[in-house]
């Protein structure tokens, strides 16, 4: 690893290297959130629920693509992490190639999955006969260059591995860039409609992972994507898999429960799927800048730990967590007051405004929990805890959120629909502070999280 990063990773205050690691990829992440709102924004300037609604169905099913990139992007950057931290520059090479190529095949074969069972699993999701020529458009576009979507998210996570998160930054940004440009162009100047915002997505993901490729065959990285160091072992994908799996379940589990939430949306009326998807799109801001403020903590945590310095990687617990909480807090002040304008921004139809506000006012409640919640889910990915992963990961979507969302909606109707998010957020946030006392135990005999905050 460079002197700078190896300075940062054990020298510099650990208040500060979290924050120097985080920056970069809340920068991006503020990106991103542009990035994942212009689509829904230009195609919400044609006045037309069913637009907005047809790609807000058909979201769910490219968590798909993040999940199985965060395979790599999660389970190889804990691994390569340590790997560095004990200084086996090696593996960690080897690992970063052999990731590289198993990514490509696996995204090839969620493309010809998706593709071959496309028109049941759109009418699966949800979609009725005004939105399913839409989400039928759009779907057909972005399934044909899946495999761009994976290698994306599985190069950004292995850049952060090695603490280059600049150039995480820098590679996501090209890509959003691109997609912010081409929306207007190909949506509403050449009159595309959603096939025009596809297309733009597309060709933002082509230019980040050209961008990824050409830094890991350069000079500027100790790891590497060539053939000749493609070096896999059962030790290695036994490494990723433990800890990349849960992370791609815990997608692949949101895309069950999105489909879910939509088919319940659905029943109250297209307008509330439009509604839903509007406020899911304001609300990731707070949730990825959150998480990105924790994946900062990531390779700190995993440096640390295969360093065995159980001191400092304390420290930057306690620090990421002070942060990520004070963060969630701002984002509960600002979507409370702000939640009517916010969703205006995008459309005025006021059925939509209305369902889409109700949802980001209930969505609020369970922000202040949310900052322990990622923070502790990140420090179990990054020390290789695959079970304390795992049932972070779960809780959230599957554990907590489904069993909710059909009682609460069973007696409460809409309310019970709205609020079952934040209720599952609550009790996630809680069974992650509780499970915390594993990792005490084994850094100094430390029995909880309250002994160190």
């Amino acid at each position: 690893m460079r002197t700078d990063m190896t300075q940062l990773m054990e020298k510099e205050p650990a208040a500060r290297a979290v924050i120097r690691l985080a920056l970069p990829m809340m920068l991006a992440m503020i990106a991103q959130m542009v990035y994942n709102m212009t689509d829904t924004f230009f195609i919400g300037q044609t006045g037309d629920p069913n637009m907005v609604a047809g790609i807000s169905l058909t979201m769910p099913l490219f968590m798909v693509s993040q999940g199985i990139g965060n395979i790599f992007a999660v389970g190889s950057a804990s691994y390569i992490s340590r790997k560095l931290g004990e200084k086996n520059t090696a593996e960690a090479r080897h690992t970063n190639a052999a990731s590289f190529y198993t990514t490509i095949g696996f995204g090839l074969v969620i493309t010809a999955v998706l593709l071959v069972f496309k028109t049941p699993i759109l009418h699966l999701i949800g979609t009725s006969e005004a939105t399913f020529p839409y989400a039928d458009s759009y779907f057909t576009v972005i399934t044909w260059f899946m495999v761009f979507a994976v290698v994306n998210i599985g190069l950004s996570g292995q850049i952060r591995s090695e603490g280059a998160t600049g150039k995480a930054m820098k590679g996501m940004l090209l890509g959003i860039i691109a997609n912010i440009v081409l929306d207007p162009v190909f949506i509403l100047l050449l009159d595309w409609g959603v096939a025009g915002a596809a297309w733009a997505t597309i060709i933002g993901q082509i230019a980040s992972v050209g961008y990824f490729i050409r830094h890991f065959t350069s000079k500027h990285t100790i790891l590497s994507i060539k053939v000749r160091d493609c070096k896999p072992n059962a030790v290695m994908y036994k490494e990723i898999l433990k800890i990349g799996v849960p992370a791609a379940l815990s997608h692949i589990i949101m895309t069950f429960c999105a489909i879910l939430t939509n088919i319940i949306a659905a029943s109250y009326g297209d307008f509330v799927v439009a509604g839903g998807g509007i406020s899911m799109r304001v609300t990731s801001i707070s949730f990825m800048l959150i998480m990105a403020l924790a994946q900062g903590f990531q390779p700190f945590a995993g440096y640390n730990y295969g360093a065995r310095n159980y001191t400092r990687l304390r420290q930057g617990l306690k620090v990421t967590l002070l942060y990520t909480t004070s963060l969630a807090c701002f984002f509960l002040v600002v979507f409370f007051a702000a939640g009517p304008a916010l969703i205006t921004l995008f459309i005025r139809d006021e059925p939509t405004v209305r369902a889409g506000t109700s949802l980001i006012r209930a969505f609020v409640w369970g922000l202040p929990f949310m900052g322990i919640q990622m923070t502790f889910m990140v420090t179990f990915q990054a020390l290789g805890k695959p079970v304390l992963a795992t049932v972070v990961t779960l809780g959230r979507q599957f554990l907590f959120y489904l069993p909710l969302l059909f009682i609460l909606n069973h007696f409460w109707q809409f309310n019970g629909y709205i609020y079952s998010q934040p209720a599952a957020d609550m009790l996630t946030s809680i069974v992650a502070l509780a499970l915390s006392s594993v990792i005490f135990r084994e850094m100094h005999g430390q029995s909880s999280a309250a002994e160190i905050l």
